[in-house]
């Protein structure tokens, strides 16, 4: 028999208490899924989406903050936050809880990105009191612990160096260093050799209790769960959460540079050539969002039947993978084209020729209808899993596309005509105005690209 119960704080419940709460909480099921969103008074959500299949949930704590709040010169402090709150209390070590996880075969982690920290879990079903104790105990009342703080501090370092040895994420690196140009997406979201060294725990005490607050967070449950009773659960355990106000991060724009301005970084060790070159696109709630979706999926969105993927892949030879596509962030992103080979001068011509006549010309009746199937078809696919249903119910409520997502997103894809979509490519798509960076073994010359500045 097991006796596992987490210590996560002090606080005893009357019954009025519970009816107070049970009265204040406003649920919402507008989904013809078994989906449903309830707030708690101190302004926590839980977004539930029941999936009695399997005998399995997974669950997710997301704080609206990612790293794009990380303090100036600290790149990696939200990602040394989220990781840490799962390694320890001052009641129960990381060790200990690595070593429940453990024993109920689960998960248990915390991770970042630019607009959010998740803190998620995935258990047995007949274990999720035990997860929420974990996520309970992990957000009111981390220890960040010296130890823990020094010890995860050196698998960063490790991660950041090893990074050094990734051409792609090298490049990726400095394309977003180039685009954000000192903005909060252009730093690394886990950190660098830099920045981590300078992280100290009064930074993780303060990105903590400055953004991890009930009205900045939501739990995305999926799974085997009845959603009225993980309400009742979560109630019980940060129902007395105390909200507050939270900073937010300026929204403030990307430039576009004036031309097209190239780093080359050559690596006479290397036999192929990485390229990414782009410019600031859009949020993930622009008007435009639907028709510049389907857009770049007609111009780059698969390496063998887009116009990128049949001119530098299946007519050119070039490569294996090309693609392009726009960020779906809080704030504005970027627009991204990549293509890794061994022929970059003719790739790179052949990408900025059919990227241009994309913008002059847009697309055609044909591409578009076969686009609409692309969506209408996949996008139930992508919630047909566990972690496809997390993935999509997380997006749906962090970029608060509201309740009818799942059901409305094929009708909204189909709605997209033709002339938004050619729209959206001469006013989201800058011909000659890029940001590109060049990675391999390669000299200018070798490129022969005329009309370009070249970054040094």
């Amino acid at each position: 028999m097991r006796h596992f119960r987490l210590q996560i704080a002090d606080g005893r419940w009357s019954a009025f208490c519970l009816l107070a709460f049970g009265l204040c909480l406003l649920t919402s099921s507008l989904s013809a899924l078994p989906l449903y969103r309830d707030s708690l008074p101190n302004g926590l959500i839980v977004v539930t989406y029941e999936d009695h299949r399997l005998p399995t949930a997974s669950l997710s704590l997301v704080c609206r903050s990612g790293s794009a709040c990380d303090p100036e010169g600290k790149a990696g402090t939200a990602a040394l936050t989220a990781y840490l709150l799962a390694r320890g209390t001052p009641t129960v070590s990381g060790d200990s809880i690595t070593s429940l996880v453990e024993f109920l075969g689960a998960s248990f982690g915390g991770s970042a990105s630019g607009d959010f920290i998740n803190l998620g879990t995935q258990v047995l079903s007949k274990d999720v009191p035990t997860a929420l104790d974990l996520l309970a105990g992990a957000v009111l009342n981390p220890a960040f612990s010296p130890k823990e703080v020094e010890l995860a501090r050196s698998q960063f370092l490790s991660d950041a160096q090893r990074r050094k040895d990734i051409p792609q994420a090298q490049v990726s690196l400095e394309f977003a260093k180039l685009v954000y140009q000192g903005l909060p997406y252009g730093n690394p979201t886990n950190g660098d050799t830099v920045s981590i060294p300078l992280i100290k725990r009064e930074d993780l005490l303060t990105f903590h209790g400055t953004y991890v607050k009930p009205n900045n967070c939501f739990i995305v449950a999926v799974g085997d769960v009845q959603h009225a009773d993980l309400v009742a659960a979560i109630t019980q355990r940060l129902g007395s959460w105390a909200s507050a106000p939270v900073p937010r991060p300026s929204p403030l724009a990307p430039a576009f540079p004036d031309g097209i301005k190239v780093k080359l970084i050559t690596r006479p060790d290397m036999n192929q050539t990485y390229v990414e070159f782009g410019h600031p696109g859009i949020t993930a709630t622009d008007a435009d969002m639907f028709s510049t979706r389907l857009m770049s999926y007609i111009l780059g969105g698969a390496a063998m039947s887009s116009r990128l993927g049949i001119t530098v892949r299946e007519k050119g030879g070039l490569a294996y993978d090309v693609r392009c596509w726009f960020d779906r962030n809080t704030l504005p992103g970027a627009y991204h084209a990549t293509v890794q080979t061994a022929k970059p001068k003719e790739a790179i011509e052949k990408m900025l020729r059919v990227i241009q006549v994309m913008h002059d010309s847009g697309a055609t009746r044909a591409e578009l209808e076969k686009a609409h199937n692309y969506y209408t078809g996949s996008f139930p696919l992508t919630y047909s899993s566990s972690g496809g249903k997390q993935y999509q119910v997380l997006s749906m409520e962090l970029f608060h596309y509201g309740m009818d997502w799942l059901d409305k997103f094929p009708d909204r894809i189909r709605a997209v005509t033709l002339d938004q979509v050619n729209a959206a490519a001469r006013e989201h798509i800058s011909p000659g105005k890029y940001w590109m960076v060049i990675l391999g073994p390669v000299t200018k010359e070798d490129l022969g690209l005329t009309g370009v500045q070249w970054i040094e």
